[in-house]
């Protein structure tokens, strides 16, 4: 795979495969026009092809800029349905514990329980998400904007400097009261499936109804 391929599938990694394919014809066949128009010019292939894609631009947000052409309400739908899965995910588990731990009483969870943990997971999700998209608009690294490194790194240093309390008074925490301490890293964990499940069943889809916005100026 050559450079200007590479760059191309980052810009449409994550777009609809009939989008992508469509998209991608388009674009090589306009990158590799400018190139041979440099080449022309006494330019070396490859430092062509360098010019091309800096002209061009960040591959990064090209790709955020064509995902929020198609799909505008994309990141507010994606949020929405994160914190809704971690909500339910975290009460899945609050149950699970208290059927093992208790199957003799009738487990359930109050409404207003379910509703805090739901504002807590709102504001903490939003945070972090306002922190990624910061560094994502500010820093060119990739590494930066791997969501599962932004997000689930920390929390699992969290969980860790949590744990010691775990290790040093276990018995503080009885009956799964243990599993408090992991709250975050679960949540983290089950923030970033519900991201990987939303792009999977959304943004991979074969169809879309919304319509692009060319790159070519």
């Amino acid at each position: 795979m050559n450079e200007l391929e590479r760059y191309l599938q980052q810009i449409l990694s994550d777009l609809p495969q009939e989008e992508r394919e469509e998209m991608h014809e388009e674009l090589y066949a306009h990158l590799v026009e400018h190139m041979n128009d440099l080449m022309i010019k006494g330019y070396s292939e490859e430092e062509a092809v360098r010019h091309v894609i800096q002209s061009f631009g960040n591959e990064q947000s090209l790709n955020q800029e064509l995902k929020r052409a198609m799909f505008p309400l994309l990141k507010i739908v994606r949020f929405i349905w994160s914190v809704v899965f971690v909500t339910a995910f975290i009460c899945l588990v609050s149950y699970t514990a208290m059927e093992y731990y208790h199957p003799e009483f009738s487990n359930t969870l109050p409404a207003e329980s379910v509703a805090g943990g739901f504002f807590i997971i709102v504001f903490m999700a939003g945070a972090a998400e306002a922190i990624y998209e910061a560094i994502n608009q500010q820093f060119n690294a990739k590494w930066l904007h791997n969501p599962w490194l932004f997000f689930f790194v920390p929390s699992l240093l969290v969980g860790a400097i949590q744990s010691q309390s775990l290790i040093n008074h276990p018995d503080q925490y009885p009956d799964g009261l243990w599993l408090d301490l992991f709250a975050i890293p679960i949540g983290a964990f089950a923030y970033l499936i519900a991201r990987q499940i939303f792009t999977l069943l959304f943004l991979n889809k074969n169809q879309t109804k919304n319509k692009r916005r060319t790159l070519i100026r």
